[in-house]
């Protein structure tokens, strides 16, 4: 599959609680699942997810069903998505992890938001934050090996940082790229952060089979909401004077070649 599909379906699976489904020409077979299986769930409200917690629409993973309870098949699942036509809302067990997701009709106003966040994360180059040209949020953290950072002590350094976790398609797929720009500024004034959504635990298993060369972080919610980061990956570079210098969402063509040119002018 492309990159450019995957950015696509990174601003579907993002928008928090605007995405995408489809049941016209619903498959005769599909399996009927009863409403009880929502008994013990409950429609996620404001305040129940954490803001900045990515959720991942993975029909293998976390069950999907039309609004009728047919379930949303798996094979299915990419038309579904890009359809434009419904919400999936999240429902909730006793502990707040989102255990399936029902879809509702959209409204217009969705449906235009929805159409803007994905023609914004297919052109992740041009996307301009507001936070681009103001001073850096204050951060105090210390990655998995124990090595601590904060933006006070990283002044005069380029620091880039990574918005990712373990599950996000597109962040996993950059990673070696990632990787060759840490060793082309092997020796330079220039510090790598990346800050991951998942516990130590798990970014740890993931790192047994991939090597991701960035200082890691892990439980980076907090910091990911100081940055009003709400999609995945994330890229923003802070200069030698602690101002936001960049700032690009999703993974597109030109995404690290964008972060590298970056790094060289503010190291010149």
């Amino acid at each position: 599959m492309t990159r450019k599909f995957f950015v696509t379906m990174l601003a579907i699976i993002t928008f928090v609680n605007i995405a995408n489904a489809q049941v016209k020409n619903e498959p005769k077979d599909t399996l009927i699942v009863k409403p009880e299986i929502f008994n013990s769930l409950k429609k996620a409200e404001p305040g129940d997810i954490e803001s900045g917690t990515p959720m991942m629409l993975n029909p293998s993973t976390t069950p999907m069903y039309y609004e009728n309870f047919i379930l949303i098949k798996e094979g299915d699942f990419i038309k579904i998505m890009l359809s434009g036509d419904y919400i999936p809302e999240p429902y909730i067990d006793s502990n707040k992890v989102v255990k399936a997701f029902l879809l509702r009709k959209a409204t217009e106003l969705e449906k235009e938001q929805m159409k803007q966040m994905q023609a914004n994360m297919q052109n992740p180059g041009q996307n301009k934050s507001e936070l681009i040209g103001k001073e850096a949020f204050p951060f105090s953290v210390t990655d998995i090996s124990g090595k601590k950072y904060s933006l006070d002590k990283l002044k005069g350094k380029v620091i880039v940082i990574n918005f990712w976790f373990v599950e996000c398609k597109p962040c996993v797929m950059e990673i070696p790229e990632l990787n060759d720009l840490v060793d082309k500024y092997n020796g330079k004034e220039v510090v790598f952060l990346g800050f991951a959504t998942n516990d130590k635990s798990k970014i740890e298993n993931f790192l047994k089979t991939k090597t991701f060369k960035y200082n890691i972080i892990a439980d980076s919610k907090e910091v990911a909401g100081l940055y009003k980061v709400n999609s995945y990956p994330t890229h923003l570079v802070i200069d030698t004077n602690s101002i936001i210098s960049n700032y690009m969402i999703g993974l597109g063509p030109t995404t690290v070649k964008d972060l590298d040119k970056t790094i060289e002018s503010l190291l010149k």
